[in-house]
């Protein structure tokens, strides 16, 4: 069996240390926390709802995940002896054979930071790695943040079937070799199971 990533130590933009590393089941309250200082706009970018916070049972979905089939990977800063979290990305069994759906959304006071990106540069890693071989997502159209993120990350942008408001977005995953380098625009956020 595969193990799953280690954390690491990485610099924002702005200069600030963040780590990103696995989500656990420890991690519940700091992701509760996240999901409800989420704005309106980009709660609904991530979850194409108007949703105000998180079920227990969508919590313990969230923070309990089954790899390698699934991963979550967290961007946190430390407050004090605590963690803060301020970005989220993960992805999850898709319907077809090797092709995982992706989500991610960044803290809105963090956006612009270079997070999402980092957590997706890592993501894609991950799924690589446990032989995944495609990556797909859906995102509202009015995402434009995450529209333009995904074109530059060469994401076929392609229309949603039954839904005009809606974008399918996917990927065949790269070797490391293949892939182009990633600058530093950031995604707010992107929607899948």
């Amino acid at each position: 069996m595969q193990a799953p990533p280690t954390r690491r130590q990485w610099i924002a933009d702005n200069g600030m240390q963040v780590t990103i590393r696995p989500i656990t089941a420890e991690d519940r309250d700091i992701e509760l926390a996240f999901v409800r200082g989420l704005s309106p706009d980009s709660r609904y970018f991530r979850f194409l709802s108007t949703i105000k916070d998180l079920t227990p049972q969508l919590l313990d979905r969230f923070t309990q995940v089954d790899f390698p089939g699934e991963m979550a990977l967290i961007a946190t800063i430390p407050t004090g002896t605590a963690e803060q979290e301020i970005g989220v990305a993960r992805y999850a069994q898709g319907n077809a054979p090797g092709t995982v759906e992706f989500a991610i959304v960044i803290a809105d006071t963090w956006q612009g930071q270079g997070i999402g990106r980092e957590l997706l540069r890592h993501l894609f890693n991950v799924a690589e790695e446990v032989g995944h071989q495609r990556i797909e997502g859906v995102a509202l159209k009015a995402n434009t943040k995450m529209l333009r993120l995904a074109r530059e990350l060469r994401f076929a942008v392609d229309p949603y079937p039954g839904d005009a408001g809606l974008v399918r977005l996917g990927k065949d995953i790269q070797s490391r070799s293949e892939r182009p380098a990633m600058g530093h625009d950031n995604p707010t956020t992107s929607n899948t199971k």
